[in-house]
């Protein structure tokens, strides 16, 4: 039986009276003499009171409101750092933070933001993953079943063709074939425990997260997305981990030679139960949550003239080695990488623009997208193949040969997308299995945001914009852009160009109507390449020559 709730202000009196609301601004219960004290009082009559049976449904939400390092409350919010802090947190790592704002005001309207969304978002696309390996593991053990059911046909078969000294080898064989079967259907209910677990948690994290945006203050809801949010995406790390170790059963039964030999009591088995364990093909729906609740540079879908551009770093490609860059890429770690086509190799700087390394691959790449926190696809142009390569430790996971030349590519929602003929996109999962081709006229270059593909051409001068069924949405033509190559997307579906012969990079507007200048370069530079990163707002642009690489904050307001 749930505890009773007592009245705050009677327990500072000594006096116990049970609660018949709850402030969730104060964090305390009112009885009925209290609730009306509240309610008349200026500074508390804009409270918002709820039924303690609706505090009920929120009071095991798993929210922090202190600091963990310095067990202090939560009083302020940096919003470059996208961080709760308290007064302790404030002067020693956030000094010289300059949008720092007190955490009411960060928290206003968190229950209409989008990071409340998408977590809600986040939880259910994790439960359909689950729901998804499920039904996999059950066909698996329906499989498994009907493959044993096959082998015990071929050994009753053969049971009847030989005589006495069969029945001792048929009980030893079927030992070791429903051994094996156990076996593996053992291995599949321990990963059906295991994600049932998981649905279980994460439906009731979903039902928590109702009931916050339902009856929580605004700090509350605020605090709760962010930490719900951790654990969503610790529950998707540990479903993607497990599925790693996920195998589908293959049985074969092989019919000893010597079985004719019985009679002669030579034979000492019925044959060998194989099992082969093959890695299953599980499409895992990626999360795609966006942290952008804050107005710390935040993305708005308003005109793109009041976009702007601020430099951050300067990188000097060509020092000591010759380049030709033609693909660059922003890691999760603010890595920058390039694809250098002159030394079939790709070229890793820090986010200040020092170098740290080179990752040597299988032939001249052409262009790079970064995947997940550990992975990237690289194309390799005339060469006909692209590769999946764990960048960490420079291992190819996966090659991929097309037959055709790949040239541009990008990602979005799980897939890539990869320029093949002048007119086809092919369309991959993240394991390297082809899903489908769209029909979209380009050159070399591609661009994706949700089910929208960016085509530049510089044989016509122009940037299409088409949708997953290979329709144009929208045609831009504009003089200001000349022989148009790399192009990004943003969050809006804003996309950045660069012109090589114009020698400028611009923005079009999503929906193709209107577009800004943003970037003019030196004379007899050839702006080549150029990459968006979604989460911290910044641009990477690059010249084939390395002349002028550089990064940028792109800034919305």
């Amino acid at each position: 039986m749930a505890s009773v709730i007592s009245c705050g202000p009677c327990l500072y009196d000594d006096t116990h009276q049970k609660a018949r609301k709850w402030c969730i601004n104060c964090e305390e219960g009112l009885c009925e003499i209290c609730e009306k004290t509240h309610r008349k009082t200026k500074t508390t009559r804009d409270h918002k009171l709820i039924a303690i049976g609706d505090y009920r449904k929120i009071e095991d939400v798993p929210i922090d409101f202190t600091c963990s390092v310095h067990d202090k409350k939560f009083e302020w919010f940096c919003k470059s750092h996208d961080k709760a802090l308290c007064v302790v947190c404030l002067p020693t790592k956030h000094r010289s933070c300059s949008d720092v704002i007190p955490i009411d005001v960060a928290a206003t309207n968190a229950r209409q933001s989008s990071a409340l969304s998408n977590l809600q978002e986040a939880i259910d696309v994790t439960i359909r993953n689950i729901t998804h390996i499920t039904k996999n593991r059950k066909s698996t053990k329906n499989d498994i079943d009907k493959q044993e059911k096959d082998i015990r046909r071929i050994i009753q078969d053969t049971k009847t063709k030989i005589n006495d000294r069969l029945d001792e080898l048929e009980e030893k064989i079927i030992q070791t074939l429903v051994s094996a079967s156990n076996t593996c259907k053992s291995k599949c209910d321990t990963f059906l425990y295991q994600f049932h677990s998981q649905e279980e948690k994460l439906i009731k994290l979903k039902d928590q997260v109702l009931q916050m945006k339902e009856f929580a203050s605004d700090l509350q809801v605020f605090l709760g997305t962010r930490q719900m949010h951790k654990l969503v995406v610790s529950e998707l790390e540990s479903l993607k981990t497990a599925t790693y170790s996920i195998f589908d059963y293959k049985f074969k039964f092989n019919l000893n030679s010597d079985i004719q030999k019985l009679s002669y009591g030579v034979v000492n088995e019925f044959g060998k139960i194989q099992v082969a364990e093959q890695i299953t093909s599980l499409d895992i729906k990626e999360l795609n949550i966006e942290q952008a609740q804050m107005q710390q540079n935040v993305q708005t879908t308003s005109s793109v003239a009041d976009v702007k551009l601020q430099l951050i770093t300067k990188v000097d490609t060509k020092k000591k080695r010759r380049v030709f860059i033609t693909g660059c890429a922003i890691l999760p770690n603010g890595h920058l990488l390039f694809a250098n086509a002159e030394g079939r190799n790709l070229l890793e700087y820090s986010r200040k623009g020092n170098f740290i390394g080179s990752i040597q691959v299988s032939a001249s790449p052409y262009d790079i997208t970064f995947l997940n926190s550990n992975r990237i696809a690289i194309t390799y142009g005339y060469n006909g193949f692209f590769e999946i390569l764990n960048y960490h430790n420079g291992r190819v996971e996966k090659k991929i040969d097309t037959g055709q030349r790949c040239m541009g590519l990008s990602q979005s929602n799980g897939k890539i997308y990869i320029r093949l003929a002048i007119d086809q996109v092919a369309v991959f999962d993240f394991k390297g299995n082809k899903l489908c081709s769209v029909a979209a006229t380009g050159d070399l270059n591609i661009s994706t945001h949700n089910n929208n593909i960016y085509c530049s051409s510089y044989s016509m001068n122009n940037i299409c914009c088409y949708d997953k069924k290979g329709q144009e949405v929208w045609n831009f033509h504009d003089d200001s852009l000349l022989f148009p190559h790399g192009l990004a997307n943003d969050r809006s579906g804003n996309v950045f160009v660069v012109g090589c012969n114009s020698g400028n990079l611009i923005l079009i507007q999503h929906d193709g109507k209107s577009y800004k200048n943003l970037l003019n370069f030196e004379t007899n530079c050839t702006p080549r390449v150029v990459c968006y990163d979604k989460d911290k707002n910044t641009l990477l642009v690059c010249d084939d020559d390395g002349d002028h690489c550089a990064l940028y904050t792109v800034s919305y307001t």
